[in-house]
Parts: C-alpha cells; structure tokens; sequence
C-alpha cells in the first residue's frame, strides 16, 4: 500500500496522471491500476476528472492528509533505524571481570588494530546473562556458569589457579603443594570463586573450618591485598600472575588435583543485527591461546 500512496501524492501535488507518471517514471496504465487498487481499499472514489486533470474528492483530501503523515513516519523510521543500525554496528560493549580483563588487554588492543572503527566499551559482570538480554552488553566474558535458552555459551579458554601467600609465609619456599596438603594449612585460606569454594567444602571438615574466616570476599583485588596485610593465602586465576610478580607475594602451584577455571564467551543467540559482535566472537576464538600450566611464570 505504500506505493499506492506515493502514487496517489503524487497525483494530488500535480493534479494529473500523466504528470505524475513522468515523475514517479512508470506508465499511465500502471499508475491508473495502483488507483484502482487504493480506491478499491479505501471504498470510495479518490479524483474526479476536470478538464485535461483531476480534481481530489472529499474522501481523497482526508486521505491525503493521512498519506502524508504516514509518509512522513516511514521516512523517519528509515533514518532512525539506519543511524541506530550504524551506530551500534561501530560499537561493541563487553562485560567482563576485571582479573580477565587484565590478561585480554593484549588482544583487544589486537581486536582494535584490526578494527580501528569499532569502538570497545568495557563493564564489569553481575548477572551476564540478564546484562545480555537487556542489552547492556553485547558480549559477556565469564567463568560462572548462567544458562539462558536466548543466550549462547561458548568455551573460550582454561587457567589454573594457584596458591598465593605472603613473602614469610610458612610455604613461602614451597614451589608446589598438594590439594589435599590445603587441610594443613594454618592460616586462614581465601577463596573467591564460587564453585572451587563449594568443591574445597566437599574434601572434608579441615579445610571448610579453615574457609570460615572473619574476612572473606569475591574480589581478586581484594584479596590480594588482604595476603599483603598476611591476614592468610587466596586462590587465585593464573591470569593475575603477572599483577602479582614483583610484589611481596609467592605463587605456589596446586596439584593432586589442580583447580582449572573455565572462561566462557556469552552472546545473544540472535546478535546479527550487529555485526561487530560476530567479528569480535570469530577474533577472541581465533587469538586466545590455551592457558597451559606452564602459564604460571612465578612459582619462586
């Protein structure tokens, strides 16, 4: 039907058929049929013939005034979605937590080398999935596990995690320790994640007792800086090794089993109206290289 108004506009502003199918470059007949058509939907006549032109009838003026207001919002709606479709298509939000963050700055400073044009924001993850569905981000990075039919989950890569304690801790000489030698530790053991926290409760009384600390938190930052004040060891993502070299912290390796973390890629499963999205996927899946044991550069 909308080319059945702009015809019909068209008609109205010149006040004839033949001129208005010069304008609109199609043949008279084919002009008289769209007409036809618009007439038939409306249910009444749109011009009366006068002299060589025609005149618009009392039903066609209420219905060029529509037509020109219907014109108009489509018009709108054209540059609107073209300028969102730009714009979102040259940005690009990431949720991410910030100890990953820092070991992927090297690829995204790739990432952006590569498209100088897309614009990256960063922002930390709550809820990834729910940030997704909101569109507060377009792309979460994350180890906790949040299925969602609408969202996509992809493995993207695994980091060990290791024991970290003070400069004169009583392991501090120690290069490797077993995972159950944990239950002989006498300090207070920090843990901020989740499912190596539940996984420590499960190996018996020994370690969930030393768990249950005055001081906790989920914070890798923070529980750096609560092992420098020596208020105990953490367990912490390989990823934060290289914060961590220089300062008066130890890195000890577990083993027996050693702890993994999984980083995982979120994304909406219908993301294609934005196809920044896609080439940051296809990038981040294609440069990051598997964390291997030999990640864990200071174990001395």
């Amino acid at each position: 039907m909308f080319r059945q108004l702009e015809c019909f506009i068209q008609i109205c502003k010149e006040g004839s058929f033949t001129k208005a199918a010069e304008i609109l470059m199609i043949s008279q007949p084919t002009l008289s049929q769209q007409i036809r058509f618009l007439e038939t939907e409306v249910g009444a006549s749109l011009f009366e013939r006068v002299g060589r032109g025609v005149k618009v009838t009392t039903d066609g003026e209420i219905l060029y005034e529509k037509a020109l207001s219907v014109m108009r919002l489509i018009e709108e709606s054209k540059k609107e979605t073209y300028e969102l479709r730009n714009a979102r298509a040259a940005k690009l939000s990431i949720g991410i937590p910030p100890m990953d963050f820092f070991w992927l700055i090297p690829h995204f400073l790739k990432f952006h080398e590569q498209y100088p044009d897309i614009t990256l924001k960063f922002t930390s993850t709550e809820n990834t999935s729910r940030q997704l569905l909101n569109s507060s981000i377009d792309i979460g990075i994350t180890d906790m596990y949040d299925p969602n039919k609408e969202v996509h989950m992809m493995h993207l890569y695994k980091e060990e995690l290791a024991l970290v304690v003070y400069a004169d801790h009583p392991w501090a000489d120690r290069t490797v320790v077993s995972f159950h030698e944990l239950e002989e530790l006498e300090t207070s053991l920090f843990v901020g994640d989740i499912s190596l926290n539940e996984h420590l409760h499960t190996l018996g009384t020994p370690i969930a007792k030393s768990l249950q600390s005055q001081f906790e938190s989920t914070s890798t930052a923070i529980l750096i800086s609560m092992v420098l004040q020596k208020m105990g060891a953490a367990i912490l993502p390989a990823s934060s090794i290289d914060i961590l070299c220089g300062q008066q912290l130890k890195i000890i390796r577990l083993v027996d089993p050693t702890p993994v973390r999984e980083i995982k890629l979120m994304f909406r499963r219908h993301h294609y109206h934005n196809p920044s999205v896609q080439k940051c996927i296809d990038f981040l899946l294609e440069h990051i290289p598997l964390r291997t044991p030999d990640s864990l550069k200071c174990s001395s």
